[in-house]
């Protein structure tokens, strides 16, 4: 009964934004996808659907484009990791070509609250102007000082070092040092990790939302597609997957 109560509520609530936002308060909201993982589009369509999300699905570069993948990276990334970097640099420059004010950054084996789009809401009222980018799901990051005085569950916070890039969001400004700060002809690694120094190095205003309530469900059997990536298992507090019917 408790259970049926729960799901009504957070349905209810959701019910209640999902036509005012669906972008999450960003501009856009891009989804790295490869094209051959339909299973992962399937389940973020049937997600979108429900959260009143519009999502806009970007063809990932394969770590099969060895053609264009020779020219980037260093020798320390298999072509699975540069193929990663580039496809999200990528997505800054079309960022940058379309005008976009910001957008959020998705990969495509993501789970999220399901009142993500009243948590974002809250989140965007803390967020200040200046900011560039924003981790709201994120993965190894302590908690830095807190921005707001929201007293929500999920609040936003100043970033530390975050690494994992499932959900993140860039604006206009951080597109455009973005493009010069991680040039994939000399990275300093991967994609998460050059992030994560630029920010470190204070040359990248950014923000994280702690608890995430956007994570990764990766599972034994849907595992990675940069075979050197560590599998990572978190927690939502009501998981739109799990709603839905989902194992994960």
């Amino acid at each position: 009964m408790a259970a049926q109560f729960s799901n009504s509520r957070y349905l209810n609530l959701q019910k209640e934004f999902r036509s005012s936002n669906r972008t999450l308060d960003f501009d856009h909201i891009y989804v790295i996808h490869l094209d051959y993982r339909t299973d992962r589009r399937d389940r973020l369509d049937e997600m979108a659907s429900y959260l009143g999300l519009d999502l806009d699905y970007f063809s990932a570069i394969s770590k099969h484009d060895g053609n264009v993948l020779r020219n980037y990276g260093s020798a320390d990334m298999d072509l699975s990791q540069k193929a990663c970097y580039l496809s999200h640099y990528v997505i800054y420059k079309q960022m940058i070509y379309k005008g976009y004010n910001s957008a959020l950054i998705l990969e495509d084996d993501v789970d999220f609250e399901l009142n993500i789009t009243a948590i974002m809401a809250d989140i965007h009222h803390d967020l200040p102007p200046s900011w560039e980018t924003l981790y709201i799901g994120s993965c190894f990051e302590s908690m830095g000082e807190q921005v707001g005085k929201s007293s929500s569950v999920h609040r936003l916070y100043k970033s530390v070092a975050p690494m994992c890039m499932h959900a993140y969001a860039v604006s206009y400004s951080g597109a455009q040092k973005l493009i010069e700060l991680l040039d994939p002809m000399v990275p300093r690694g991967t994609i998460d990790y050059s992030l994560s120094v630029v920010i470190s190095e204070g040359k990248v205003s950014s923000y994280s939302v702690h608890p995430q309530p956007i994570v990764q469900w990766k599972s034994v059997d849907n595992p990675s597609d940069i075979p050197k990536s560590q599998s990572l298992s978190f927690n939502l507090l009501n998981s739109t997957l799990r709603f839905l019917g989902h194992n994960t």
